[in-house]
């Protein structure tokens, strides 16, 4: 008889194929013995599958709730269970700074262990100690017990457990079982635990010189944390160890930091990151009178894999506006259709990744698509309300003193304003009042509420060479090639080289944003006490945003990956070539790309850096005196930063090829 390794598929997959497998048993019947179910396995471990020269085995996974791979020389356990049980020469305690914790875990192990163990952790806490206690076991099945102060800064858990295992090598101990540290009154992220543990556990065994310690155990207790650990064990299954850098390429590396060079600096993570969910396995045995005979009812069961499972990708960039509360909605999304959802976060290239039953992906699907609708149009709002709001301030009466309203709320009268409706419902103090635009009052019940509406800035005219309006808030005029205008913009696009070809440039005239670009230009000439505020840069982008930044403007939110390296801003160019990269001025299908020429109110600058959401604080002592953007290099700047998006105009959209 021959016992194939276990597959691990999908637990929700098991009720399909039970019913599909049903035909498939009763003309296989007799042929694999008494085995006609899908039994769990409760068998002996299975031996990991070795590598010649791996540094990392595969995974094995000989019985439920247990997951094995061999990390060098030692072989690395993640179990689901209770730690007091544990065999092993020496089992971890994570306790307080006193080693006198008596909750969760270590409350388990200290009563499991009897009052000997608990004199002992008091009489060795009170004296001067390394960070950690070795105590005897007392009623424990394990030789030693050792005590370590928790940690919840997973790289301080990582610090620890390397030391333990150090400790491990000195004692000359074979084997140590460790808790899942941090993740219970330490609310640690169990991933991040998972991934600092592990790491620890590769970094000893990379580094190590002797060869007693054999064996390391992860005993989570919470079984849903099992999911974490796999995921991390699975970012390095199959694979070799990690180089070290050799003396001259640190060498190398030190004098680059400290003197400059040209070493492609690391793409920055914006936003988050959600890593698909992984659910509790279904375990199926094999077993059969031959290979062949197991191999077909393997090939069977894959088969139905393949019919139920489905990929799918959402890439849009208003994923990219996607705030931490729709995070958690993706994360509850995921667990109650048992579909894995990875997202990435990457700006105007933010993608969504779907995987799962095919009913369940669709039904994700249409969830994704409307949570985007309602982040797109919130995203609208706001923009709309800020534009307005530079121009219009609405206010209402308290105790004889108007008071400013809400962005949303000012919006919403001033809509009703211009539409020329007589009343509108709005909310003062949480209290619904019907708005008279007409009196400017406001009326719930017998309460009266004076209104008042504020013009903050007029603006006259709009550029005299733009096209008639005719009443509208965005034209887009292409410009005759032979037009002194398009010459100029060519001569500007072509000034350090560009040899592409231009297919056209179109005139951007958006009433709006001009306004409000104006008014922030005149406000910055008067806050910097001169008028050398204003540069014209460039800006390279995807085809997919262009109608947005039309109509919106330009959005810092979609600051991506390939730009946030001294800010998370929105990008401008000196030098057209920069913009005109692949990275930046993406192809459309028909090998099209796009780049801005436009006015960006620079303003005083100072140096950026990665992180950076706002500019940093001016050297002048007050607070809230603000540079008005940042650069990559203050004496001689090339790119420039803003955070402000009605800080820039997009004036000249230049297709070329």
């Amino acid at each position: 008889m021959v016992v194939l390794q276990e597959d691990v598929i999908p637990e929700e997959m098991e009720k399909c194929f039970r019913r599909q497998f049903a035909d498939y048993k009763l003309t296989q019947r007799g042929r694999y013995g008494q085995h006609d179910e899908f039994p769990q396995a409760t068998g002996p471990t299975i031996p990991l599958q070795q590598s010649s020269s791996g540094f990392f085995s595969q995974i094995s996974t000989p019985s439920l709730g247990v997951y094995m791979m061999r990390v060098g020389s030692l072989m690395l356990e993640v179990s689901s269970g209770d730690i007091t049980k544990q065999n092993t020469d020496a089992i971890v305690n994570s306790s307080n700074e006193s080693f006198t914790l008596k909750t969760g875990v270590s409350r388990a192990i200290l009563m499991e262990a009897g009052f000997a163990v608990e004199d002992e952790c008091k009489r060795l806490g009170s004296q001067p100690h390394k960070g950690y206690l070795l105590t005897q076991s007392g009623q424990l099945s394990c030789k030693n017990i050792i005590h370590i102060v928790g940690q919840t800064d997973p790289n301080k858990i990582k610090e620890v457990v390397y030391k333990v295992l150090q400790v491990c090598e000195e004692k000359r101990f074979i084997s140590v079982s460790f808790p899942a540290i941090g993740t219970g009154a330490g609310g640690v992220s169990p991933s991040l635990v998972a991934d600092a543990m592990i790491n620890a556990v590769v970094d000893f065994e990379k580094k190590k010189k002797g060869q007693s310690l054999k064996c390391v155990k992860i005993v989570v207790f919470q079984a849903g944390m099992m999911a974490d650990f796999h995921r991390s064990l699975k970012t390095k299954e199959g694979t070799d160890q990690p180089e070290e850098k050799s003396i001259f390429s640190r060498l190398k590396d030190t004098i680059t930091s400290v003197f400059g060079g040209t070493s492609v600096p690391p793409d920055v993570e914006e936003g988050f990151t959600i890593v698909g969910e992984e659910f509790t396995p279904a375990i199926f045995q094999f077993c059969g009178e031959s290979h062949e005979e197991v191999s077909k009812a393997k090939k069977y069961v894959q088969d139905l894999i393949m019919k139920e499972q489905m990929e799918h990708t959402i890439k849009d960039s208003c994923i990219g506006l996607f705030t931490q509360e729709d995070c958690r909605k993706l994360q509850d999304l995921q667990k109650k259709l048992t579909v894995s959802i990875h997202l990435e976060k990457r700006g105007a290239d933010s993608v969504i990744q779907l995987e799962g039953l095919s009913r369940d992906v669709l039904t994700a699907n249409d969830s994704i698509k409307e949570m985007m609708r309602k982040v797109e149009s919130l995203d609208r709002r706001k923009r709309e309300a800020a534009l307005v709001g530079a121009m219009v301030e609405w206010q209402h009466d308290a105790s004889g003193t108007f008071i400013p309203f809400d962005s949303f709320t000012n919006l919403i009268l001033e809509q009703a304003f211009d539409n020329r409706c007589a009343k509108v419902e709005i909310n003062i103090n949480n209290l619904e009042y019907t708005a008279d635009l007409t009196s400017k009052e406001a009326f719930s019940g017998r309460q009266i509420v004076k209104l008042k509406r504020k013009e903050l800035k007029v603006v006259e005219g709009l550029p005299g060479d733009w096209d008639d309006m005719k009443g509208s808030e965005l034209l887009e005029v292409p410009l005759g090639a032979s037009s002194t205008e398009y010459q100029q913009v060519e001569a500007e696009f072509r000034k350090t080289g560009l040899s592409n070809k231009i297919i056209k440039i179109v005139r951007i005239q958006n009433n709006t944003l001009w306004k409000n670009y104006q008014i922030k230009k005149d406000g910055m000439d008067k806050k910097n006490k001169h008028s050398n505020n204003e540069r014209l840069l460039f800006h390279g982008t995807c085809a997919t945003t262009i109608s947005h930044i039309n109509s919106q403007g330009f959005n810092r939110s979609y600051a991506g990956k390939n730009a946030a390296m001294i800010g998370n801003g929105t990008y401008f160019a000196v030098d057209p070539k920069y913009s005109a990269s692949h990275t930046y001025s993406k192809p459309d299908a028909q090998g099209h790309k796009n780049m801005y020429w436009a006015r960006v109110l620079v303003g005083d600058f100072t140096q950026g850096s990665a992180g950076l959401v706002v500019p940093p604080v001016k050297a002048s002592g007050n607070g809230s005196d603000l540079y008005d953007s940042v650069v990559d290099n203050v004496g001689s700047p090339q790119m420039f930063v803003i955070f402000h998006d009605v800080q820039a105009y997009p004036e000249y959209l230049i297709t070329f090829h």
